[in-house]
């Protein structure tokens, strides 16, 4: 087994689960009418990113060289996916003991951790800049974030929600595609 077939194993693992939390949730959440339109909103942007980020998690598959902290940065950024599934839904039994509502900006807070999980792993394997928008893009998310956590309102989240799952949509499918790097 090679070192990327033993991380890819690891790292699916986490993803399988993050997937399997994340449409638990939203189904569960469904059928007994406890979630909002920007909550389901911010699950279906969020699925996309979590799929787009482990289907490319593929290119790692080329590297020859291996290390600890190439290892363990891209561990970090799996359990981020993980963490960010987290705050959209609360494991039922944890949700039932505490009484915890859901809290949109941690959800924020959690995606600028995988940004930023992202955006190192993409440093250390020298792409940062390759395609030269990837960063941009990155950033922009970073700050449409920071702005909903610091207005902490219903229609800025629920947009903001609604333009992540739009602009994701079109880096998947469009500019991924056909733009040139």
């Amino acid at each position: 087994m090679s070192e990327f077939e033993y991380l890819a194993v690891f790292v699916s693992i986490v993803f399988g689960i993050s997937v399997t939390h994340v449409l638990g949730g939203a189904i569960h959440a469904i059928t007994i009418r406890t979630t909002d339109r920007t909550r389901l909103v911010l699950t279906a942007f969020f699925f996309v990113v979590m799929i787009l980020n482990w289907w490319t998690g593929y290119t790692w598959s080329y590297r020859e060289v291996w290390s600890f902290d190439l290892f363990l940065v891209i561990v970090l950024w799996a359990v981020s996916h993980y963490i960010a599934v987290i705050t959209l839904y609360l494991p039922r039994t944890i949700a039932r003991v505490s009484q915890i509502e859901h809290k949109k900006n941690w959800f924020f807070w959690a995606f600028i951790g995988v940004l930023g999980t992202d955006a190192l792993k993409a440093a250390m394997a020298g792409e940062l800049y390759q395609p030269w928008y990837y960063l941009p893009f990155v950033l922009h998310y970073v700050v449409l974030s920071l702005i909903a956590i610091l207005i902490n309102k219903r229609p800025v989240h629920f947009w903001t929600a609604c333009y992540f799952l739009v602009s994701i949509l079109i880096w998947a499918m469009v500019v991924r595609r056909y733009l040139p790097e």
